[in-house]
């Protein structure tokens, strides 16, 4: 589900004739939007969380700040109807499901920290985000500067910013791995 934003802003003619901005042809134009629309991929994906399956009984438990529900066809024709999660509340909802002891895979808990601002709290107090650093999005420890050691030994790093000492997971292929080694030191 992609998020649209649409804006509008309204400049006096005199301020654009100080600009960089110029008067072209139309056919200038569409030439040119053309070109951008080109460069554009054809698709993208993006990702929806569901509950699926008998939701009335537990429907109250479900966050209720967002009651979407989808019906959508899978690639290989299934048809499915869900109750939309947001990543933000899907830890929320697996405990209040029960499943309290269960965590999210490495591979998509690196997925929603950085797509999605997703923030979880790992063993022994540490707690898993998304922090941008020079405007670039990276995978945050925080709390765990005592075993820092170790987990730069697992292959994470520090960095020091405003004096302060900052343990990070590579946001690259290995991210996973690194994730589930940490996992595997906090444990």
């Amino acid at each position: 589900m992609s998020k649209f934003y649409i804006t509008e802003t309204r400049l006096p003619v005199k301020d654009l004739e100080s600009s960089t901005w110029r008067t072209v042809s139309a056919d200038t134009f569409v030439a040119a939007w053309s070109k951008e629309v080109d460069a554009l991929p054809s698709f993208t994906t993006d990702y929806l969380h569901l509950v699926t399956g008998i939701l009335l009984p537990i429907w109250k438990i479900l966050p209720q700040h967002s009651s979407r529900v989808f019906r959508l066809q899978t690639s290989d024709g299934a048809k499915v109807l869900g109750r939309v999660v947001n990543a933000q509340d899907i830890q929320t909802v697996r405990e209040q499901l029960g499943l309290r002891n269960q965590m999210l895979s490495p591979a998509e808990l690196v997925r929603l920290v950085l797509d999605e601002s997703y923030t979880q709290q790992l063993p022994g107090g540490v707690t898993l985000r998304r922090s941008f650093i020079a405007g670039e999005p990276r995978i945050e420890l925080v709390d765990a500067l005592s075993l820092a050691d170790r987990l730069v030994a697992v292959g994470c790093f520090t960095e020091i910013i405003n004096w302060r000492k900052r343990v990070f997971v590579p946001t690259g292929l290995s991210a996973a791995a690194v994730l589930t080694a940490v996992i595997g030191i906090l444990g």
